[in-house]
């Protein structure tokens, strides 16, 4: 019985509203840019939060540095050197990376860091001047 108790703590992962997208504000796939590549996050029909308490309609950002185009809905993401975590409600952050051409992913994702999948992740293609 203790086992129940214990899993019933987490909260589920809150359903994605309808009309939710994540998106970069400042970065079309295909640009040319200079690093450390300046990037504007936005997200509609959901609130930035904060990592820690999982609330309905809310979360916050991950970028992923040529690694997935997104995480299945509710894996947790990794933190590594590929995957940046804004758990501080973060909007703008500003990534460094080397010249060529990288795959940068917007994934937002619950309190608890659990990906919302697919459907709030948005990918593009940045190639950074020497």
């Amino acid at each position: 019985m203790s086992n129940m108790a214990t899993t019933a703590t987490v909260p589920e992962l809150p359903a994605v509203p309808e009309g939710a997208k994540v998106y970069f504000k400042n970065l079309k796939s295909g640009a040319s840019v200079t690093s450390p590549v300046k990037v504007e996050m936005a997200v509609d029909n959901m609130k930035v939060d904060t990592a820690g308490p999982v609330v309905a309609a809310s979360g916050h950002y991950h970028i992923f540095i040529d690694a997935e185009d997104s995480l299945s809905s509710g894996t947790m993401v990794p933190k590594d050197s590929t995957h940046l975590h804004y758990g501080k409600g973060q909007t703008e952050a500003e990534v460094k990376l080397a010249p060529g051409t990288h795959k940068l992913t917007l994934q937002f994702a619950d309190g608890l860091h659990r990906s919302y999948g697919s459907k709030l992740a948005k990918t593009v293609s940045v190639n950074v001047k020497k």
